[in-house]
């Protein structure tokens, strides 16, 4: 079952390692996370500046959320989002 959005939408910037971010499976709280290099990754290949990672992240929320769920339904209990998934070479 796909994952939903926290209503909260609250994220916790972690300096260096990344975001951390929680999604819900009906009323189970799903901590994720995407990874800072995942983060910079999509900024380079973007043309945008790579230091706002918060920015990145807000205009990718969605489909950063979308491959989280997918890693949460293949049984990953903590999904982390990397490089590989969210900017494909």
């Amino acid at each position: 079952m796909p994952l939903t959005t926290d209503p909260s939408r609250n994220t916790e910037l972690r300096l260096f390692e990344g975001i951390a971010f929680a999604m819900f499976d009906r009323e189970h709280r799903v901590p994720c996370f995407v990874t800072w290099a995942a983060l910079i990754d999509r900024a380079a290949k973007d043309g945008t500046r790579q230091t706002d990672v918060e920015g990145t992240f807000q205009r990718y929320r969605l489909k950063i959320e979308q491959i989280a769920s997918r890693s949460y339904d293949r049984g990953e209990d903590r999904p982390v989002v990397r490089t590989e998934q969210l900017t494909p070479r």
